[in-house]
């Protein structure tokens, strides 16, 4: 089977191998040096000299654990919602006692700076909400570093999630003043599910020092923990942090940049092939997410029905639609360990599943995207 849902993605051999290693003690050097090895690398990949956590929960787990720590009963949030992921960081701050305002915009559509200067011109804010890449729609913030810094001049501390666009699309942490950002393991820097990634910046610190903290996803704990022995509070996943290092020793081999890049080419030559074949994308082009490609289904052919045929009669596991998506579109990742050969066989399978169902598709568009892709230089 050839997965390309949208998270998890598929592991390299060496990762797998990297996983498969004996359990280690967590108190002891080993992990010390597994875990300090793995902060450095997020690091500089993400472009930080802040604080770096790996905490052994779901992507989810981090966005409660940001907003947690630096959510406090009473403060005023700003929250674009454009799909389900965006739609629960907001509902996660409002349970920690936030007053959220909510920013509906079009599920084709992501923020806009001029949007959130908008909202941000109407009323005063602690904390601004901010999803870089909405995994549920395939839709993407293009101006993304705009949007943090009209938060950021005004005073508002920023917490992202990144979850599927760390790796995928370009992001520097202290460059662009992001105080909070989540990460998932098994996304475009395809390693094993479970492992969530948070980064703080000294201006969160300033806020998650006064505020009531949980037990489990405190934050002052873990920085403790990290500076006086390099350990976590608790038992971490160990053959997952084995598993992620090995995923990120194969991003920084290839080259950071050129991983992001990879990404975005493929992207390009995806979106052009799918509408030179007539395919309906859902996504507004300008947000179109570069690592979630989603593509609308028309009334009377649902979501399972495509994706049974695709995963039973060729080997390939995609995606359907959430929340209110839920059975028009269905979802191709983009992400982590691409090649030609899979991004290929995905997408035959998917133009011949459409074909059959859908008038006026032409399948025969994959060679040509193949082609570009070979020309590029890719493999």
């Amino acid at each position: 089977m050839l997965l390309v849902t949208p998270g998890p993605t598929e592991l390299h051999d060496r990762v797998i191998a990297a996983m498969s290693r004996q359990v280690i003690s967590h108190r002891g050097p080993e992990l010390r040096k597994l875990y300090a090895s793995l902060v450095e690398k997020f690091k500089s990949l993400l472009k930080t000299e802040g604080h770096v956590f790996v905490l052994a929960c779901s992507a989810t787990g981090g966005i409660e654990c940001a907003v947690s720590n630096i959510i406090d009963k009473g403060d005023k949030v700003l929250s674009p919602v454009f799909g389900v992921f965006s739609e629960r960081f907001a509902e996660a701050a409002k349970f920690y006692g936030a007053e959220v305002t909510y920013l509906n915009l079009k599920p084709k559509s992501a923020p806009s700076p001029e949007a959130i200067k908008r909202a941000l011109d109407e009323r005063v804010y602690d904390v601004m909400l901010l999803v870089y890449n909405e995994t549920s729609t395939g839709t993407a913030c293009r101006q993304f570093r705009e949007i943090v810094r009209a938060c950021k001049e005004r005073g508002i501390l920023v917490a992202v999630d990144a979850v599927s666009a760390a790796g995928g699309l370009p992001i520097d942490i202290d460059g662009w003043g992001i105080d909070v950002c989540v990460i998932g393991s098994q996304k475009c820097y395809a390693g094993p599910p479970g492992l969530s990634i948070i980064t703080v910046s000294e201006e969160a610190w300033h806020k998650i020092r006064r505020s009531r903290r949980p037990f489990y996803f405190d934050l002052i704990k873990y920085r403790k923990y990290y500076e006086e022995n390099r350990e976590t509070p608790f038992t971490p996943a160990v053959n997952l942090m084995y598993g992620m290092e090995e995923a990120l020793n194969i991003v920084l081999e290839y080259g950071a940049e050129g991983w992001v890049r990879r990404h975005m080419d493929f992207a390009d030559c995806i979106y052009d092939a799918l509408e030179k074949a007539n395919v309906s994308l859902f996504a507004e082009k300008e947000y179109r997410s570069p690592t979630v490609i989603s593509i609308s289904l028309p009334s009377g052919v649902t979501d399972s029905e495509v994706l049974e045929e695709l995963r039973v009669g060729y080997g390939v596991v995609a995606a359907g639609g959430m929340g209110s998506m839920k059975g028009s579109l269905i979802r191709v990742a983009n992400m982590g360990n691409l090649s030609v050969e899979k991004t290929v066989k995905a997408y035959d399978a998917i133009l011949n599943v459409l074909s059959s169902r859908v008038d006026g598709i032409d399948p025969r568009v994959v060679g040509t995207l193949e082609e570009r892709l070979r020309k590029m230089g890719y493999r």
